[in-house]
């Protein structure tokens, strides 16, 4: 083999071999961004469609409602007063009013989920 023929082989090998690291180097950069993006799109996802309880106190009533996306099921009221939810499943924008004294501070824990995860609220009324 010539000279000048060996020596465009050899820059050609390098080129070659160059533009496979760059080429790599790309698309790892790429895969990782795209796992990155899909990651706050599934975090995204989860806060809108998940379970939200809300406790109210208007008055003399009590108002318990699911103001997510998605159905709920309460598993545990916790309180001084007797509220029989247990077991309970809550459609979106359901609510359910209890009669209670106006006067007391009320603090209530419920524990709830929905399809896929188990939350715990605690509330000052």
């Amino acid at each position: 083999m010539l000279f000048p023929t060996q020596m465009i082989l050899n820059i050609t090998i390098i080129f070659i071999a160059v533009a496979l690291i760059v080429g790599v180097t790309l698309g790892s950069i790429a895969l990782f961004k795209i796992a990155h993006a899909l990651k706050l799109r599934n975090q995204m996802l989860h806060q809108v469609s998940r379970a939200y309880l809300n406790c109210t106190k208007n008055n003399n009533q009590l108002e318990i409602c699911n103001i997510g996306q998605i159905p709920l099921t309460i598993d545990k009221i916790t309180s001084a007063e007797k509220f029989s939810l247990s077991q309970t499943i809550m459609a979106p924008n359901q609510g359910y009013f209890f009669q209670i004294n106006a006067n007391k501070k009320l603090s209530i824990t419920v524990d709830y989920h929905d399809q896929l995860n188990h939350y715990t609220e605690k509330f000052e009324l």
